[in-house]
């Protein structure tokens, strides 16, 4: 009887054993099959984030290609502008007395004009930022006075093309207070004094 028993414990503890291989021959199947998962995903992951990469590096190719046109197009159209200007006024001094120092003056912003057309049409908007950028570098203080001189401007007529669409049809609005203004028709009234010779 002891020696079953024995029989039976050395069953048990052979079928414990092979129990015991069998699970930890499922568990390296299990690990290495997480392994080859993970690994999966991540490869996945990297083809997908390289995917989303080119096309956003393609769209950003794109808008600045789009970009680059559209400033050249509005720079050609500005040269063209600009061109037309100078042609007007080179026009008004060919009218002009020869003697007439506003003739002169005219003579030269149509030259000006016409040569900043030709710069725009030939160095385009890159042509144009390069520069303006060389001179910052080269005279800092002249271009920030520049600047805020430009600003002022541009603010000065903003404002006063507001002041224009907004005083419209009325003419009464714009006039300080006291004053009437006359149709266009009537005569200026008469100053005592002024008319008796």
């Amino acid at each position: 009887m002891s020696e079953m028993a024995n029989m039976s414990s050395g069953r048990a503890q052979q079928a414990g054993q092979t129990a015991k291989q069998e699970a930890s021959a499922t568990a390296d199947q299990a690990r290495e099959g997480a392994s080859e998962v993970v690994g999966t995903a991540a490869e996945q992951v990297r083809a997908v984030t390289g995917e989303a990469r080119a096309q956003a590096d393609a769209m950003a190719g794109d808008l600045r290609s789009r970009v680059a046109e559209e400033a050249e197009s509005q720079a050609r159209r500005g040269a063209q502008v600009i061109r037309e200007w100078a042609d007007e006024l080179s026009g008004l001094a060919k009218g002009a007395d020869k003697d007439s120092p506003a003739k002169s003056l005219v003579v030269q912003v149509a030259d000006r004009g016409h040569r900043a057309a030709d710069y725009l049409e030939e160095r385009g908007v890159g042509g144009l930022a390069g520069d303006v950028q060389d001179f910052a570098r080269r005279r800092p203080g002249a271009f920030l006075g520049g600047a805020v001189l430009a600003g002022f401007a541009v603010g000065r007529l903003a404002k006063a093309g507001s002041k224009a669409d907004g005083s419209g049809g009325s003419s009464t609005a714009s006039q300080p207070p006291g004053r009437q203004s006359l149709p266009e028709d009537a005569a200026p009234p008469e100053l005592p004094g002024y008319g008796e010779a």
